[in-house]
């Protein structure tokens, strides 16, 4: 487990390269948080999980124009499969953020 936490880390450093960005609404949203919205099946839940798949249309969006290129992460990864990767690792990672999640993955699904 170490290391493959040790190896996420290193990719995560390695794709942002410490850069840091933003983040506006639902990527603010603790990792408890969104494990308690999953267990009580709130309104929470679901806008959290439309930001994280607007995030995932926006790295798309960035990765096509930027390589001038269709750009499909995520494409055949459906809804259900976002709200349990999701918490699963929020449940791993308590003190990370929705947008951390969403950054994971996102790396995760360009693999």
């Amino acid at each position: 487990m170490r290391t493959s936490t040790l190896t996420l880390v290193l990719i995560l450093f390695t794709q942002a390269g410490f850069a840091d960005w933003a983040v506006k609404g639902e990527g603010n949203y603790s990792c408890p948080d969104y494990v308690s919205a999953r267990r009580d099946n709130s309104a929470k839940l679901y806008s959290s999980v439309t930001w994280v798949q607007g995030f995932i249309s926006g790295v798309n969006y960035r990765e096509a124009l930027g390589q001038d290129r269709d750009s499909m992460i995520g494409a055949e990864f459906p809804t259900t499969s976002i709200v349990d990767w999701l918490e699963t690792y929020c449940r791993e990672n308590p003190q990370d953020y929705l947008s951390d999640a969403a950054e994971a993955l996102v790396i995760e699904l360009q693999r």
